[in-house]
């Protein structure tokens, strides 16, 4: 019987990345709209009774129990616990809503750095670099750092270019056009719009509000005068879903 291997699972594309990180915004939104309470009264006292014995809890305590119910969940709050259902409100669950915006704008970062990786070798051997390429600033403790780490200097070349960028990576689109310019890739806005079937620019739109959005939350914890920002789920599910657009166009047309 001959030795069965076990292959190394490969290497996920960009666009994989991206889906597996946007899967996580969604899920958030998803959790936000399924805890959002709509049940206006507390729990009746013979559901109280019967979810208390079920529950196995004491006949002095069940006139604690309370619950939220949306078109999604039924959930029993026990006594003594440390939920509530003034926890389970619109304004309560907007963290939620929040963290979703930032993990879009996470996504797309994720999906540029990859992409752009995908382009360095190219670009490295190309007979004509881009100028980019050739302006990224490297110190001599990097120059050092090569001629200590490798025999071949191209693959230390690719790791400081790499470095270069995931740190440059955003979902601003004024960053994305200068990650991948650096690796040679210029002029793709146009041709994204146009696989959208959206006006020209509007992409660049799209991603620009995410990315001030991304940032407003991520930088002043959504604060906006005296107080903290609206965001409702509309909102993030339209975010959501142009930047889905956007990266399975960018995808598409690189």
């Amino acid at each position: 019987m001959g030795v069965q291997t076990i292959g190394r699972k490969p290497k996920a594309t960009p666009i994989e990345v991206f889906e597996e990180n946007i899967a996580d915004a969604q899920r958030l939104v998803d959790l936000s709209s399924s805890l959002r309470n709509r049940r206006k009264r507390r729990m009746r006292q013979e559901l109280r009774q019967t979810f208390g014995e079920a529950m196995d809890i004491p006949r002095n305590k069940r006139d604690g129990l309370d619950c939220v119910e949306s078109e999604d969940v039924f959930v029993v709050l026990k006594p003594g616990g440390n939920a509530a259902r003034s926890h389970f409100t619109e304004q309560e669950l907007r963290p939620l809503l929040r963290q979703a915006v930032v993990a879009i704008g996470a996504a797309v970062e994720s999906y540029v750095a990859e992409k752009a990786c995908c382009y360095i070798r190219e670009a490295l051997r190309s007979d004509n670099p881009p100028r980019r390429l050739l302006e990224i600033p490297v110190s001599l403790r990097d120059v050092l750092w090569i001629e200590d780490s490798y025999q071949r200097r191209g693959w230390g070349h690719r790791t400081l270019v790499e470095e270069y960028l995931r740190a440059e990576a955003s979902a601003d689109p004024g960053k994305i056009g200068q990650v991948f310019s650096t690796v040679g890739r210029r002029k793709f806005w146009g041709p994204v719009d146009a696989r959208r079937s959206v006006p020209a620019g509007t992409s660049e739109r799209h991603l620009s509000a995410l990315a001030e959005r991304r940032n407003l939350i991520a930088h002043t914890g959504d604060r906006v005068g005296g107080g903290k920002a609206v965001l409702e789920i509309d909102e993030v599910q339209w975010h959501l879903s142009h930047a889905k657009a956007i990266v399975e166009a960018l995808d598409a047309v690189l």
